[in-house]
């Protein structure tokens, strides 16, 4: 016999599209799918967050961090908290959360840091396209990344060298 508990996500998704509908049917105001997804991503998140804590198990922590971030920019950019201006940077932005989602994992679980090398260059390369688009730097990101792309190649290497001599 199973000792397994139901799990709360998908009663929280059917409690959330049927309120959704009810309020279509009973007001004049409608909530369509824009307004809905964003909190969908935001509850998967925090729950496979509130899961790998409890269980103490890492490897939901990078997908519940980056179904959060996601869900939580998209909640913002429909509200619109943040300006249509900044709506056609989303891939830089999807970068940049790439980059704090592999940067959450050491944050809980100090001895994965080898995380931190992706975390750093979905970060770098993300910021450094939003601040090109957003017109505060001048220079070409394709002519720098096609001039030291082997910098990377270096720090991979490195990386596992490192991680061979600890052993």
């Amino acid at each position: 016999m199973s000792t397994r508990k139901p799990s709360l996500l998908p009663g929280l998704i059917l409690i959330i599209i049927g309120a959704v509908l009810l309020v279509n049917k009973l007001t004049s105001y409608y909530v369509g799918w824009d307004e809905i997804y964003p909190i969908i991503l935001i509850i998967i998140g925090i729950l496979i967050l509130r899961t790998v804590l409890k269980k103490r198990d890492k490897g939901g922590i990078f997908f519940g961090t980056l179904l959060f971030l996601l869900g939580s920019y998209f909640l913002l950019k429909n509200y619109d908290f943040i300006s249509y201006r900044y709506v056609r940077e989303v891939w830089p932005i999807i970068l940049m959360i790439l980059g704090f989602s592999f940067l959450s994992v050491p944050m809980f679980y100090p001895k994965d840091w080898a995380s931190l090398i992706p975390g750093a260059i979905f970060l770098f390369i993300g910021g450094i396209i939003y601040l090109r688009r957003l017109d505060l730097i001048y220079f070409d990101l394709g002519e720098i990344i096609s001039d030291y792309w082997p910098v990377t190649l270096i720090i991979i290497g490195g990386a596992i060298v490192f991680g061979a001599l600890k052993k």
